[in-house]
């Protein structure tokens, strides 16, 4: 040890390795005392507690600096054990009293020349039972303030892609593969926080792409994607579903396709679109409205039932349900808009041709009632 003094600052105590011009240098090595039944003595490396000004000391871990070859590791570890757990490893900032808390950074080597360095974290290997888990998280806010942020992100890029971000679970084969679940936390205050899916935009090519898809079952049904609002409070209303593609400013606006797949051994999947019930006002709308032009013909609708190759197609029905106790069944119009300046479309009612036999009729009639 170092005397102490009233001036200046205090004694150094050096503690160096020999060193050689033929070969490596001294080491040093600082070791605890064995402990035959018991434990083994501790090696504690710390600074002094600081006085009424300044700081406590700081600890430095380092390797030198290499002219011809790779500088020396760094190792920080504990022990294996036969009978017992292995030893925890814990960094950890201490508490204070003024200011924002302390950083603790983890930040791998750079290269002016290659690849830099990786940073890596993962849970301990189980090897009868499960492995242990990574958990990143920040600490519950105090009194004022919010939790602290997770940024998960790469860094920019020059010359080249920007690095992927890859969340997933592993594989498994006695087993189902693990969840992922992104969830926003519950408030008490103002609108739910928001989760935004978005891909990358690009000024020379076309955006990047978005897909949501369930996973396949390469025995049975593939996974179902559902996308859903949330059921209301006792006051407001659900949420809405936008399905929309975005505006053209010097080409058309994309298409919005909603479809079944095919099948090969059995009938392909029905397309449903149908307006929730409510027991107040008019029941909600239904609207299939095609685009508008201002310098050309508008957009046409078309409902068409299924081709049958080998027996009859498929019918498209158009009605009204049955009216309650009290009313009149809706209404049916057929009716084409008026023209400015030139003839009003026609209406055509028809049915198809028949090669092997007879065409199909057409029938219009009025519904019988008891009254009037």
């Amino acid at each position: 040890s170092a005397g102490s003094g009233t001036s200046g600052s205090g004694g150094m105590v050096l503690v160096q390795g020999g060193a050689t011009t033929a070969a490596s240098g001294g080491a040093v090595v600082v070791g605890s005392g064995e402990g035959t039944q018991t434990s083994s003595g501790s090696v504690s490396v710390a600074s002094a507690n600081g006085g009424g000004a300044g700081t406590s000391g700081r600890l430095v871990f380092s390797s030198g600096s290499s002219r011809g070859g790779n500088s020396g590791a760094i190792c920080v570890g504990s022990g294996a054990s036969t009978a017992g757990r292995g030893g925890g490893v814990v960094v950890g900032v201490g508490g204070g009293t003024s200011g924002a808390g302390g950083a603790l950074e983890a930040i791998s080597g750079r290269s002016t020349v290659a690849t830099g360095g990786a940073v890596a974290l993962r849970g301990g290997e189980g090897t009868q039972t499960s492995s242990g888990a990574v958990r990143l998280a920040t600490a519950n806010a105090g009194a004022s303030g919010a939790s602290g942020t997770l940024v998960f992100s790469t860094g920019t890029s020059k010359t080249g892609n920007s690095g992927a971000i890859e969340i997933g679970t592993g594989a498994a084969t006695a087993g189902r593969g693990g969840a992922i679940s992104l969830a926003v936390g519950s408030g008490t205050s103002g609108a739910g926080g928001e989760l935004a899916m978005e891909s990358g935009s690009s000024s020379g090519a076309t955006g990047g792409a978005l897909s949501v898809r369930g996973g396949a079952g390469s025995a049975k049904s593939s996974g179902a994607v559902v996308v859903a609002t949330a059921n209301a409070g006792t006051s407001g209303a659900s949420g809405r579903l936008a399905f929309s593609s975005g505006t053209s400013k010097a080409g058309n606006g994309g298409a919005v396709l909603v479809g079944s797949g095919a099948a090969t051994a059995g009938r392909g999947g029905s397309v449903r679109l149908a307006v929730g019930s409510g027991t107040s006002g008019a029941g909600g709308e239904l609207a299939v409205a095609a685009g508008r032009s201002t310098i050309a013909t508008g957009g046409s609708v078309s409902a068409t039932s299924g081709e049958g190759t080998q027996t009859s197609s498929g019918a498209v029905a158009i009605s009204t349900p049955n009216s309650g106790a009290s009313g009149a069944s809706g209404v049916l119009v057929f009716s084409s808009g008026s023209a400015r300046g030139g003839n009003t479309g026609a209406i055509r009612v028809g049915t198809g041709a028949a090669t092997a036999g007879r065409g199909g009729g057409v029938s219009i009639s009025v519904g019988s009632g008891t009254s009037g």
